[in-house]
């Protein structure tokens, strides 16, 4: 068992008020979970989807958020793929947030952690990881096997690498 720091700055207290209501959606979601292996399939899943939504051109995801309206037609780069992929690691830490977890006991759990923005909760993930070597070994076989993180970590990569070049 690893102990989990609480993030210094929030996420929730950080977001627009719009946009509170969301996350906490996306995090009730994912506490329902009774266990890790199915919190990480909801936190894939949950977030995969969304990232298929923001896909779609700007007129199809208008379309759908308005049951079927006339479309508008939005710029290409408002809230397009590229921009959603860059946030996926604010909606990771803003759903473990809420958890509200202490400890780090399982690989799944891990993985979740790795992805989020908040420091704390990567340096939980990474102690955990380090403290026995097993741990380590079933985190990256996960990395390697599961189909569903594989695909998330691969959209957060926009992220991570803007995160390395000083958020440019």
């Amino acid at each position: 068992m690893t102990t989990i720091a609480p993030p210094a700055r929030s996420v929730f207290e950080t977001s627009p008020e719009k946009l509170r209501p969301f996350l906490e959606g996306l995090a009730a979601r994912v506490s329902g979970g009774s266990n890790w292996l199915v919190r990480k399939k909801t936190v894939c899943d949950l977030l995969l989807g969304l990232d298929a939504f923001f896909a779609l051109p700007a007129a199809e995801r208008q379309a759908l958020m308005s049951d079927g309206a006339t479309p508008v037609e939005a710029a290409e780069a408002d809230g397009g793929p590229e921009d959603f992929r860059k946030v996926l690691p604010l909606y990771v830490g803003a759903i473990l947030e809420r958890l509200k977890e202490t400890t780090i006991t399982a690989p799944e759990q891990a993985a979740i952690y790795l992805l989020s923005i908040h420091p704390e909760h990567q340096a939980a993930a990474e102690a955990w990881m380090l403290a026995n070597p097993r741990n380590g070994k079933s985190v990256r076989k996960l990395m390697r096997t599961d189909r569903r993180y594989r695909q998330l970590m691969d959209r957060m990569a926009d992220h991570w690498r803007a995160a390395r070049n000083g958020g440019a």
